[in-house]
Order: C-alpha cells, then sequence, then structure tokens
C-alpha cells in the first residue's frame, strides 16, 4: 500500500529522512515565529516514525504534527495517511514540478523569522540569535558538498540577516556572537568567491572576515581568515606576503590542532613558492604532527568548510611537494589523501579534495613518465560538472597541462588528447559562471 504521503515525499525528492526533517523543523520554525506557540519550537522526529508515515501505520499524531504537516503538504494528516488513490497518483505523474520545495520552504521560513525579527524591534530575542547561529553551521558544514555559487547565495542572506541584527541589538553578548557568524559568513563567502575566480572579491572578503573577529577577539576566526589571505596571496603571485600573513595567523590564541595543522599545510606551500626547501620541508613536518586533544570551536566544533582533516592535509602538502619537484614525494601525499577518503564514510568528505588529489597524483606521474596512469588518475577529475570545477582545481589541472608540455610527451598520442580535454575542462568550469569580467586564476601556468 502506497500512502498519499508516500508518494508526496517521493516526490518531492525527500526519501532521504535528513532531508525531511530539515523541511519538517523549518516549517515548525515558522509555524512558532506565526504563532509564539511553545509546542513548535524545537520540535523532534524520529526516522522511525517518519517511516511509519509513509507506510500508514500510525494513529493521528499528537499536535504540533498535524498542523506541520498541513503547512507541508496542504493536506490534512487523515488524507495525507490514507492509501494513495489512482486518481492522485495520476494527478501527481502529471504534475510539472513537485508539490514540496524544500528551498521554497527554507525561504519562507526565514521570511518569517525575518517579519518577527523586526516585530520584536531593539529588542533581540535570543531564539533568532540561535536560528541565525544554527543557519550558519549548516551551510559552512553543506558548502563541503554544495556548488559553490549556490553557497555563495545563501552565505550572502545570512550576512546580512547579521548586518540588520546588528542594528536591533546593544547587548554586548549578543554583538559579539552576532560579530562572530558576520566573520564566519564572511569567510564562507570569501571561499566561494575563490572557488569562483573572482581573487579581488575573496581578498576583500577574508580581509572583513578578520576584521569581524578582531572586533569579536576570536582568535580562530582570525587565524582562518589570515591564513587563507596567505593562501590567496601566494595563487596571486605574492608568496612574501603569503609568508607574512601565515607568520601572523599563527599568534593568535585559542586555535586548536587542526587549526594550526591547517596553518602549517598552508605555510608549507607558502614556502615552497619561495624556492625555500627546508622550510616549506618542516612544516609539512608540522602540519603531518600528532594533532592531540586541542580543539577550538571554528575548526573543530563548526568543522566544514572550516576543518582540515588529515585528506585535506595530505593533498595540500601534495601540490607542495610538486612545487619542490619532489616526484615520489607528491605521488605518495596524494595516494594517501586517496586511500584517506576511500575509508571514510560516503559524504563525510568535502567533494572538492578527491578531485584535487587526483589531478596532483596526475601530475605526479606525469614526473616519472606514467604517462597511462596520469591519465587514469586525471579521468574522474575531468568528468566533474561544472559547477565542481572550482578555481583551484582548475589550477591543478592547468599544473598537469604543463607537464604534457614537455618534450618527453610531445608526440604522444594519448598526451595530445589529455590535452585536448584538459582544455575543454578549463574552458567550461566554475569561474565562468560570474560571466566574462570574472578573473581567471591559473588557466595558462604551473599553479597549486
Amino acid at each position: 500500500m502506497i500512502t498519499l504521503f508516500d508518494a508526496l515525499v517521493t516526490r518531492a525528492s525527500m526519501d532521504d529522512f535528513r532531508d525531511f526533517a530539515a523541511a519538517y523543523k523549518q516549517v515548525a520554525a515558522a509555524l512558532h515565529a506565526e504563532t509564539d506557540d511553545p509546542a513548535f519550537r524545537n520540535v523532534d522526529l524520529t526516522d522511525k516514525s517518519f517511516q511509519r508515515w509513509r507506510a500508514g501505520l500510525v494513529t493521528r499524531p499528537h499536535h504540533p504534527t498535524p498542523a506541520i504537516l498541513k503547512r507541508m503538504f496542504g493536506r490534512p494528516v487523515a488524507e495525507l495517511f490514507a492509501p494513495c488513490t489512482d486518481e492522485q497518483i495520476h494527478a501527481l505523474n502529471a504534475a510539472p514540478t513537485p508539490v514540496l520545495d524544500e528551498l521554497e520552504l527554507a525561504m519562507t521560513a526565514r521570511d518569517a523569522r525575518a517579519h518577527a525579527a523586526d516585530a520584536a524591534s531593539q529588542l533581540l530575542p535570543d531564539l533568532s540569535l540561535d536560528q541565525l547561529e544554527d543557519d550558519l553551521v549548516r551551510l559552512v558544514r553543506a558548502n563541503t558538498t554544495t556548488p559553490p555559487h549556490l553557497v555563495f547565495m545563501q552565505a550572502k542572506e545570512l550576512l546580512g540577516l547579521a548586518k540588520a541584527m546588528l542594528e536591533r541589538t546593544q547587548v554586548l553578548s549578543q554583538r559579539g556572537r552576532l560579530f562572530v557568524v558576520a566573520g564566519q559568513a564572511s569567510a564562507l563567502l570569501g571561499a566561494c568567491a575563490f572557488d569562483l575566480g573572482s581573487m579581488p572579491t575573496a581578498i576583500e572578503l577574508m580581509r572583513a572576515s578578520a576584521l569581524y573577529g578582531q572586533v569579536a577577539e576570536h582568535g580562530p576566526l582570525q587565524a582562518y581568515a589570515h591564513g587563507y589571505l596567505a593562501l590567496l596571496f601566494y595563487w596571486n603571485g605574492n608568496p612574501a606576503h603569503a609568508v607574512r600573513q601565515i607568520e601572523r595567523a599563527q599568534m593568535f590564541p585559542g586555535v586548536g590542532a587542526t587549526g594550526k595543522a591547517r596553518l602549517a599545510a598552508i605555510a608549507a606551500r607558502s614556502y615552497a613558492h619561495l624556492g625555500q626547501v627546508e622550510q616549506a620541508q618542516a612544516a609539512i613536518q608540522l602540519s603531518l604532527a600528532d594533532r592531540g586533544p586541542t580543539r577550538d570551536d571554528l575548526h573543530d566544533d563548526i568543522a566544514g568548510e572550516f576543518d582540515f582533516s588529515p585528506e585535506r592535509v595530505a593533498m595540500s602538502n601534495s601540490s607542495t611537494l610538486l612545487l619542490l619537484r619532489d616526484g615520489p614525494g607528491a605521488e605518495a601525499s596524494a595516494r594517501r589523501s586517496l586511500d584517506l577518503i576511500a575509508s571514510q564514510a560516503s559524504g563525510s568528505t568535502p567533494l572538492a579534495v578527491a578531485p584535487q588529489a587526483g589531478a596532483d597524483l596526475a601530475a605526479a606521474l606525469l614526473m616519472r613518465r606514467d604517462l597511462d596512469g596520469a591519465a587514469d588518475a586525471l579521468a574522474p577529475v575531468l568528468a566533474l560538472p561544472r559547477e565542481w570545477r572550482g578555481a583551484g582545481l582548475v589550477g591543478r589541472v592547468n599544473a598537469v597541462r604543463a607537464e604534457l608540455a614537455s618534450p618527453t610527451f610531445r608526440d604522444a598520442t594519448v598526451a595530445r588528447d589529455l590535452a585536448d580535454r584538459i582544455d575543454d575542462f578549463t574552458l567550461v568550469s566554475a569561474p565562468q559562471i560570474l560571466g566574462p569580467g570574472a578573473v581567471r586564476l591559473a588557466l595558462g601556468g604551473n599553479s597549486s
């Protein structure tokens, strides 16, 4: 037996419990903002209940569930949990769009929350600030599995909400929290801008993030922003400035072991760009050191974009070793990154890490003249959808292109075919989402 609820959930592509629960809680939050009924606050839902609803094995649920489901689907629960008729199935199949649009639900919840916050005038309810922080955490974690142009638009909205809330409260504790949220949103926007190929925008946003962190006296946020500025500066051809940024980033207090490993990996590449081999190798070893128990609330607790897991460290170090022309070391580090990713649960590693490690592996294999191996390593990378071809990955793929231009491969058919595929890859990439006026990164040279 198929219930109408099950058919509507399937039609809305929300078969996964996590997707449905997120939409369910967003609608509950919107109803709480509209009615101030405490039953809608912090609602809980289990996978077991969700599956029973889909199967129709349920008596009429208690408040607030009927109201939430009616808001989501526009139908009473008695009809939702009843068997789906042939006419209803035909109507659903004929519908041009899903009955339930999760993005529309999210927009409805945010609009309701914004309206409620406006009504509060100069009084900023803690619920509004809690929700903003929760939204920011979810977005930071979703950034690793969501294309950058989509994350950019949502992060822009959260930054706007944080700025609006700052104008409505003079409570120091609330302003401190809002400055941190604004700084985190700016950092996320800067990372997306870099992926989309707009270097000046990325630098400006990371500087804003660092300033927000300074106002909030938040050491980990300042360290993250200055570390990212170092990355941007060596991409922009100024590795000496990158080293200065790293040295500054390492001075901020409260940074846990994950954040320190990230800074060490960025420092290693900065030194490699300057040709300072010993310093680069020392920084690599520091990035691989045992992390111990020290944590911070940005790199470890929020994680997501702010995390720097061992597979990301290995991927970053493979790029550094390529700059040092250490082919065996780069190959080993890239393979370690890919092996670590393969051992993780699906979805636990950012989608961008494996392609970047794969591109580095291809470049390392070319250094020992393994053309076929390089082509195999690069194959899944070149098959990526356009929205995942960020500037960092494009730079790594073009490093492979530069290796193919050497006299060793000049007359090899496989090399020519691979070079053509790389050219096609870079012509249709994420930075082009911004249009012809966007800055293109590393489209013509060896970079990391």
